[in-house]
């Protein structure tokens, strides 16, 4: 009943978009809330351009000849190939003179006629505002031309051009329109890039009868070696945040993006949290005020000024996600798995893991864009009671995609990847349906467009379920209200205008070397000092230290289906080059190769390394030891068995887990109790408690630190360079290490984080500044207490100096900080949202 009352809520708040659009009048439209003025696209004050009529389609205007009376435009043919058309006091067009789209003049402005049927339509007048151009595009779509928007598919044809017969190409000729890559964000591919973007964006032109852009989205959340998204929330600064989003969103669009699927805002309130690389922190106040300023950062297009000019030129669209819970994984598992199904909340404490959506992405406070788009996220948000609504992923859920209607959202709502696909990454939780049955369930759901497919018969045949159970108006309502909401993503961001990019502003704005030294000293905000005992790292003096790099054996790999073999070789630790710009170096020797391959070539073993000497080693006043924190995720043998996630280097026994896990599927099985057959539901146990996790991956760095600490002198100091993922157990490094630094370098762009960055901090020359947003757990068996919930409820380590590895802890060269941040953040966690009524699905 629920669901129908939200259904038909749905269909009345369209039904009103098409009057007030009718009307004249768009402060009610869908998005209104995104709207910062009319809109950037309002024109001259003179030009009067006519009302949409009662089912939202604007008048069409007669152009007068191009080229005659008072001419207001100039066109420039761009050396990246396209053409530019510059409009006195109105909006820059772009077009290619091979999509066969031509000009129409009206009032001496030029506008780009898309469909090529020789009038001025609605949603080509640039003067209108967005609402009402989405409105009038959407109102005038076939069915057969709209469903092939309800996907978003991934770009793969990344190269110069598009080749006719490609996937890209067939998608684009059938009318899909989205699709994402990382490609053409990726450093030595601007060039291409740039190609790339602009032959998409004219086949899109030229293809189908409305020139509808494409959407190029991206996933991660840093370009140009800037800090992601655990970096940022080390800094607890959000007027860097703020920047940043600026920035980012300016470098994006210079390369043709216009979408980015981020920022990711879980809460890790569990420490083993798989997917904790791609998230701010654990503290729902500072989530919420790092979404705020990064989103309003990205999505406003900024004057020089600094005025908030709304959507334009440089908006990038805000996808924000995963709505919501996603911190809270049971095991910490990931979610794109099956392993991952269940988020638990043993606490009852899902009300804070929507602050950072209905309090921030949803109410931005620093830009008039106002709000973001959403992404669900793929687990069920488990409650034995029903009150997180049904067992389905986020997508599917009527409670949570019912809490966005009932509370006013109205964004674009994009799904994570393959949730639709037999075996997709989401797709575990409506087993079920049929993929017809699971498009139409989004359908009824008020979801926008499905993320990672380009299933267009299956988008096809799940409206035409939908048609023949709620007929066909109720139907074809539900369609143009997601089209709408598509559109109006691409209208906010000026892709109508212009969808083509220029290499020389390309090359101006990402990888270079004013990048660089911006993305140097963000990083530099976001390194934590740990422990420095004794003062090992201290203001410089001016004068070089003595370091040593210990040489790493890397054993190589065995070819696979995607790579080649790699031997096994010895190398520095760090770039002894990089070292040499700060320190003296002291360094190991490597002879030749002594064992062979099973073709007699020969390959480095581990017996290859001369290490350096107790006179040279008696010579340095300190060691670097990079480190790579450990993470072994939870997950399903052959045999059934749930293996145990761990966060320390040594094998892991859980011990004190839980002997029933929280969430499980159940199931109806049929025994025979002596009395005969009957039918009983069971409920699966996913628990790990008293198996073993074997010894992380990154074991090898713990026996390097080990092999260190024993060979070199008491006056050369140990200082630990982690690279960290997740919290993690200490009392395997700290005790070895006089000082630590941690970093989180390794995200979905790994290798992005400058060894600069790490010597610059180790040398003396920069001071540290970054705080724990993250607890640091004292054992294995505090991860075990503590609640999957619940933030900063964990034991944390305390180290050899006294100081506790608590949330908002980190040193700089005077000791503990304690400055503003710390004060204003290191409070009571936020567990309510401010702005909406929260509600559990069993109360309404």
């Amino acid at each position: 009943m629920k669901k129908a009352k939200r259904l038909t809520a749905l269909l009345l708040a369209l039904a009103m978009v098409f009057a007030m659009t009718a009307c004249g009048d768009t402060a009610d439209t869908p998005s209104a809330s995104q709207a910062p003025t009319p809109s950037q696209s309002a024109g001259p004050e003179e030009s009067q351009t006519p009302a949409a009529s009662a089912d939202g389609v604007v008048a069409p205007i007669t152009p007068e000849e191009l080229g005659s009376g008072s001419v207001k435009w100039t066109e420039t043919k761009m050396s990246d190939g396209w053409v530019q058309v510059t409009n006195e006091g109105g909006e820059t067009l772009g077009y290619s003179a091979d999509s066969g789209v031509s000009l129409i003049q009206v009032d001496g402005y030029a506008f780009k006629d898309l469909d090529r049927d020789g009038v001025l339509d609605g949603y080509e007048d640039w003067r209108n505002d967005d609402e009402t151009r989405a409105m009038d595009l959407a109102s005038q779509m076939s069915v057969d031309e709209m469903t092939p928007l309800f996907t978003h598919g991934g770009w793969a044809s990344f190269g110069y051009s598009i080749e006719e017969g490609s996937d890209d190409y067939v998608y684009i000729q059938n009318g899909g329109r989205g699709g994402v890559t990382r490609s053409a964000a990726s450093s030595g591919n601007t060039s291409m890039a740039i190609s790339w973007v602009n032959a998409l964006q004219s086949l899109c032109e030229s293809s189908g009868n409305w020139g509808i852009p494409a959407t190029i989205s991206a996933d991660p959340a840093n370009i140009s070696n800037t800090i992601d998204q655990l970096s940022l929330g080390a800094t607890f600064d959000t007027d860097t945040a703020f920047d940043l989003g600026v920035k980012t969103s300016r470098m994006y669009r210079s390369v043709g993006i216009t979408m980015l699927l981020g920022p990711q805002t879980d809460l890790v309130t569990t420490p083993i949290l798989a997917r904790a690389t791609g998230d701010y922190t654990e503290d729902p106040a500072l989530n919420r005020d790092l979404t705020d300023a990064y989103i309003s950062g990205l999505q406003s297009t900024w004057a020089e000024d600094g005025t908030d000019l709304g959507w334009g030129e440089d908006s990038l669209y805000a996808i924000v996600k995963h709505y919501a819970g996603a911190g809270a994984a049971e095991g910490g598992r990931n979610d794109h798995f099956d392993g991952g199904r269940f988020d638990v909340f043993p606490n009852n404490n899902y009300e804070a893991h929507l602050i950072a959506y209905f309090d921030a992405a949803f109410n931005l406070t620093r830009s008039i864009t106002k709000a973001s788009g959403v992404m669900p996220n793929y687990a069920a948000a488990y409650s034995t009671d029903g009150s997180l609504g049904a067992q389905v992923g986020g997508a599917y859920s009527e409670y949570k995609m019912g809490m966005l209607l009932d509370t006013g959202y109205q964004g674009f709502i994009l799904t994570d990847w393959q949730i639709t696909e037999d075996g997709g990454a989401g797709s575990y939780t409506v087993e079920d349906l049929t993929v017809a049955e699971r498009f139409a369930a989004l359908y009824k759901n008020g979801i926008h467009q499905v993320g990672g497919t380009t299933n267009l018969e299956g988008a096809a045949e799940g409206f035409e379920l939908v048609e023949d159970e709620l007929g066909e108006d109720e139907a074809l309502s539900i369609l143009r209200n997601a089209v709408y909401h598509f559109v109006l993503s691409q209208m906010q961001v000026g892709l109508y205008e212009n969808a083509y990019v220029t290499s020389d502003y390309a090359f101006n704005t990402v990888w270079n070397n004013d990048t660089d030294a911006y993305a140097l000293e963000l990083q530099k905000k976001s390194v934590i000092m740990l422990k420095n005992s004794d003062n090992t790292i201290s203001q410089s003096d001016g004068t070089k230290k003595t370091v040593y790099i210990p040489y790493q054996f890397n054993t190589g790999s065995a070819a696979s289906s995607s790579a080649e073999a790699t031997p096994a070789s010895w190398e520095p630790a760090m770039d002894l080059t990089a070292v040499g710009e700060y320190f003296n170096v002291v360094t190991d020797t490597v002879g030749d190769p002594s064992g062979s391959d099973a073709d007699g070539n020969p390959v480095y073993t581990e017996n290859d390394v001369v290490r350096a000497g107790a006179a040279d080693l008696a010579g340095c006043d300190m060691v670097l030891v990079p480190m790579s924190s450990p993470i072994t995720d939870s997950s399903l043998t052959d045999e059934g068995i749930w293996t145990p996630p761990s966060i320390q280097y040594e094998a892991y026994t859980a011990k004190t887990a839980r002997r029933e896990s929280i969430g499980g599927t159940v199931s109806t099985e049929i025994i025979n109790d002596g009395y005969g057959t009957k039918s009983q539901d069971v409920k699966e146990n996913r628990s790990y408690y008293g198996n073993t996790a074997a010894r992380s991956s990154s074991y090898g760095d713990l026996e390097m630190l080990q092999y260190v600490e024993s060979a070199v002198p008491g006056s050369c100091k140990v200082v630990v360079l982690m690279d960290a993922k997740n919290p993690m157990v200490w009392s395997e490094v700290e005790p070895l290490a006089d000082a630590i630094l941690l970093y989180y370098g390794t995200s979905m762009s790994s290798g992005w984080f400058f060894d600069e960055t790490l010597l610059s901090i180790a040398s003396g020359e920069a001071e540290p500044s970054g705080l724990l947003n993250l607890q640091q757990p004292a054992s294995m068996e505090a991860v075990e207490a503590q609640a999957e919930d619940t933030p900063r409820d964990m034991e944390c380590y305390v180290d050899a100096d006294g100081n506790t590895y608590d949330f908002a802890f980190g040193l700089n060269w005077s000791g503990v900080i304690n400055d503003e941040r710390v004060q204003k953040y290191n409070v009571e966690p936020l567990t309510k949202v401010e702005n909406i009524e929260f509600y559990y699905a069993n109360e309404k």
